[in-house]
């Protein structure tokens, strides 16, 4: 397969992991808070079977927008679970992401790709990153914008282990 041809199925690839965190046109959906986490469930079809993620919009501390789109899902049944974050465009990429919970241990998270519907990333949600989520009561995600200016953001922990649980 040419280099074009691997480049362009890797960013379909990347363009639907991503997409598949936005509410569908779906048939039938549920959703469920479990405080501050909310679990959506989905389906496009009366046969496709329910695709179901928790999510949280956060807010900047500064302005109070919301600013972050944070999302769990499972990719495939077998495989651990992914979060999905999704920043607004505009942001500086040199430092990608800073995540901390409960003034942990930083985790440095690089950007993925940015698209018409702000820039993303992924990681696998497990081992020790799932187990201080599940033990955390506030997780803070910190980057920069176009200005280098700093801007963090809290994630609420509050129903997240519960809502993880449901997601099962």
């Amino acid at each position: 397969m040419p280099a074009n041809a691997r480049l362009i199925a890797a960013l379909a690839a990347v363009l639907y992991l991503f997409t598949s965190l936005v509410p569908a046109q779906a048939i039938s959906a549920r959703e469920k808070d479990f405080q501050d986490w909310r679990l959506r469930c989905e389906r496009k079809s009366d046969n496709d079977p329910e695709r179901c993620f928790i999510m949280q919009i956060a807010k900047a501390l500064k302005n109070k927008r919301d600013i972050l789109r944070i999302g769990v899902r499972y990719l495939e049944p077998e495989k651990p679970a992914m979060i999905f974050l999704t920043l607004p465009l505009g942001i500086y990429l040199p430092d990608g992401l800073l995540f901390l919970v409960d003034g942990g241990e930083i985790l440095n998270i690089p950007v993925e790709i940015c698209m018409a519907n702000g820039c993303h990333t992924r990681m696998a949600l497990e081992g020790a990153l799932l187990k201080t989520l599940k033990g955390g009561r506030q997780a803070t995600l910190t980057f920069y914008d176009g200005q280098q200016q700093k801007i963090t953001v809290p994630i609420s922990l509050a129903g997240f282990t519960a809502a993880y649980a449901a997601l099962k």
